[in-house]
């Protein structure tokens, strides 16, 4: 983290990012290459102090939000909001400082739920008229797939 950073784990959300304390209500606009959510200050430590976050809007068809805003990191869906993290390395977790949402955040949007427009795509869009929703004994997730044609 920069050193005006902290390394943030918020409860009920996997991964970390880190994050500086709020500025009044403003946060720097630096963000990593790639990112175009919009930091703010969304969060309270336990201490009661805030800090900013990427908010995003999830998305069932995207991993990095509805808009990819999250750049390489992931939109997490949270008390209706949605949070840009980063994968925690081994150990990592276990530093940062874990953080609540505040009520006084607003919800995002919905997490967006696209319609597929391919084959194979996730069943919550809509599977192909020809495709069926598919789960796999053993393995989680499910997917959209058409029968084999031919033998």
């Amino acid at each position: 983290c920069e050193s005006d950073e902290q390394a943030i784990q918020v409860q009920g959300v996997s991964g970390n990012f880190c994050s500086p304390k709020c500025s009044g209500s403003s946060c720097p606009s630096d963000v990593p290459d790639g990112v175009m959510a919009a930091p703010q200050c969304a969060l309270r430590s336990p201490t009661g102090d805030s800090y900013c976050a990427l908010l995003c809007t999830p998305s069932t068809w995207r991993g990095n939000g509805a808009n990819g805003e999250c750049g390489t990191g992931t939109c997490q869906s949270i008390q209706g909001v949605g949070l840009c993290t980063y994968a925690a390395a081994e150990g990592e977790a276990a530093l940062a400082t874990k953080f609540l949402l505040p009520p006084s955040v607003p919800a995002l949007p919905a997490a967006k739920v696209e319609t597929n427009t391919k084959h194979y795509g996730d069943p919550a869009g809509g599977c192909e008229s020809d495709e069926q929703a598919i789960q796999v004994q053993g393995v989680s997730g499910n997917f959209c797939s058409p029968k084999c044609s031919g033998s």
